[in-house]
């Protein structure tokens, strides 16, 4: 695979990738519920945000140096719709380190796992977009073809608010906006086919930890039974 196969466009390689139904007038429920974890992360949002730097689509892949291979594609999709290709996405740092942290990634029993702190703040805004991973080592920054791209279910993405939702705070995936989110709370979605975007247009931050990995039996299993009302203590 390479930028030519790719195109010029992201949106429109990842778009025709996808199985999702891309019609407004459908009632879906494009999310799954997974679990809520319950614990005290005060202390550790506060040390992530301490070292947090505000990302653009070019430079969220905080392991590189250099910016990442997809960028400029995806800079062209913000530049033709007439968007500031430098655009605040969000701040981010590795959170894998942090004790509590690494015991919510534990849960979901993935190999290779990543875990990556987001926060939100005002103004910032994750365009409508569908995943590719594009920051996984395996792609070594480049447009490498891994085994996920052939089956999505070797890997999944889980999402998981640290703290309770606040008015201004925007999370959509396909036709579903997912709001009022309690601390703690944790979903998944299918990433190779359904398309989000997240903002912040309040007031407040926005934290939330992100962790994807290799998915295993127990990593099914794990979203087979998801529901809110599964409480997780960490």
């Amino acid at each position: 695979m390479n930028d030519e196969y790719w195109g010029e466009s992201r949106w429109e390689f990842t778009k025709k990738q996808s199985k999702w139904h891309f019609d407004p007038a459908k009632e879906t429920v494009d999310y799954k519920q997974v679990c809520t974890f319950q614990g005290d992360w005060v202390n550790e949002i506060q040390e992530c945000l301490s070292k947090t730097k505000p990302n653009t689509w070019a430079n969220r892949n905080i392991d590189l140096k250099e910016k990442v291979y997809t960028s400029t594609l995806e800079e062209n999709d913000l530049i033709n719709a007439g968007a500031n290709p430098e655009i605040e996405i969000f701040s981010r740092v590795n959170a894998k380190d942090i004790p509590v942290f690494k015991r919510i990634g534990e849960y979901f029993g993935m190999k290779e796992t990543s875990i990556k702190f987001h926060n939100q703040t005002t103004g910032q805004m994750l365009n409508w977009h569908i995943d590719n991973f594009a920051g996984r080592k395996e792609r070594g920054n480049t447009f490498t073809e891994i085994e996920a791209d052939k089956n999505p279910n070797l890997m999944r993405r889980f999402a998981i608010m640290l703290d309770d939702w606040k008015h201004g705070q925007v999370f959509q995936l396909g036709n579903s906006n997912w709001h009022q989110w309690k601390k703690g709370q944790c979903i998944t979605w299918e990433w190779r086919d359904i398309p989000h975007g997240t903002c912040n247009m309040g007031w407040e931050d926005r934290p939330m930890l992100q962790v994807t990995g290799w998915t295993t039996d127990e990593t099914k299993q794990v979203v087979e039974l998801g529901d809110f009302n599964k409480t997780i203590n960490v």
